[in-house]
Order: C-alpha cells, then structure tokens, then sequence
C-alpha cells in the first residue's frame, strides 16, 4: 500500500481574502469588465500555492443599493468567480456590516484561520450610515489585525473612507487614475496574500511586501 506522507500533516490552515467590491452603476462598462478579469487572474494565481500549512480561501461581497455576499469562503481550488454586473447606488456601510459579520462567523472562519486580507474596491462615495460599520469593522478583533488594503477609481472616489478603512501609517491607498490600474493593484494583492501563504508566520505584518508600493512609480500612483 502507497502511503501519502501528506496523511500525517495537520490540516493546513485558512488564510483568507475577503474582497468588497463596489458593483454600483458608475462601475458599468470598463470598471466592471476589468475588475471580473482581474478577480479571475488573482484566483488563477492562488491556485499555483501549494503550502503544507495555509490554505487560501476567497470571499466576494458586493455593494450597490445593498450588500450581499455572494461568494462564501471558499478554498480557492474550489472557488468559481461568479461575474459581477454594475447597477443601483453604494451601500458601503452595508457591506462593511457583512464583511463584520463574516470575521465573526466561525462557520466559515474557525478560530485556527490566519488573520484575513480585506480588500475594498471603490469608485464614488458611499449614500448609506457607513461611518459607524466601519468604526465596528475596524475595532472587532479580526477586523483590527487584518491587512486591509483599497483602491479607489477615478476622481470621484471617496478618498477620505478607503483612508478610514485601510488606517495603517505604511501601507497607502491606491488611486487609480485608469481602470487598467485595477489589473496592477489586484496583482500586488495576489503577490502580498502569496508571500504570507508561504511565510513562516503567516500573521505577522512584516510579510506583507511593502516595496511593492512604491510612491515613485509613475505606472500606479498611490495616495
């Protein structure tokens, strides 16, 4: 009988990646288009991981005239990218809301998970009571820890909030003066969930890659 040395191996452990994506009517056309393929190449590439101690898992939720979450943690061998589709307003608070109540589903994140990577994608301000979520996101035990990252489309993009919900003196939010800018920021998100899969302690904040933010690089502006 062949034995399986992976048989003997604790089960790896949940790293997960929770993307809050702005799916609101300013986001039809090319954002949209662009933000689908470029969920669809992050996932292509968390597919290439192969760690005997994490495991990555994705979660979707959307927000335009409200909040869904539309894809459940997932380990991202078994993830299939649902096509997003634009239309209604930008319920931000919502989706803050779930994503809080997400870090507090042990269902979907037993307690044994790494600290999550939360990634907001905007493009306006936000029409609903958001302050108070995101003051509830940001002081809940996972949601403090989490490497959140954000990047923001356009000039109209409400700047001041994805600042509030990224809140880390080293890590800026990314505006995106092109939409071809979403490509770029969603390959540093791949690259800095990567890093820390294979990290020796995938919790720590020190693996997140910093020099990929680079203030000087004329092809991504960050704020």
């Amino acid at each position: 009988m062949q034995i399986n040395p992976n048989q003997f191996l604790p089960p790896r452990r949940p790293l997960p990646v929770i993307v809050l994506a702005d799916v609101s009517t300013s986001m039809e056309g090319e954002k949209i288009t662009t933000l689908n393929a470029a969920l669809v190449e992050m996932h292509q590439k968390f597919q290439t991981v192969h760690d005997t101690r994490s495991e990555i898992h994705t979660a979707i939720i959307t927000f335009a005239s409200n909040a869904q979450q539309i894809l459940s943690l997932t380990p991202v061998e078994n993830v299939k990218i649902p096509t997003l589709a634009a239309g209604g307003t930008t319920a931000m608070g919502a989706a803050f809301n779930i994503a809080l109540q997400l870090l507090q589903d042990e269902q979907q994140m037993p307690k044994r998970s790494y600290l999550p990577t939360l990634v907001l994608v905007s493009d306006g301000q936000p029409n609903d009571d958001w302050e108070e979520a995101l003051q509830k996101l940001l002081d809940s035990e996972r949601g403090k820890r989490a490497v959140r990252l954000a990047i923001g489309i356009g000039d109209d993009c409400g700047f001041d909030v994805l600042k509030r919900f990224v809140n880390h003196p080293e890590i800026p939010v990314v505006r995106a003066t092109e939409v071809s800018k979403l490509m770029d920021f969603f390959r540093i998100v791949s690259m800095s969930v990567m890093a820390r899969s294979v990290a020796q302690n995938p919790n720590s904040t020190s693996n997140f890659p910093l020099h990929l933010l680079n203030d000087d690089d004329d092809d991504l502006p960050f704020d």
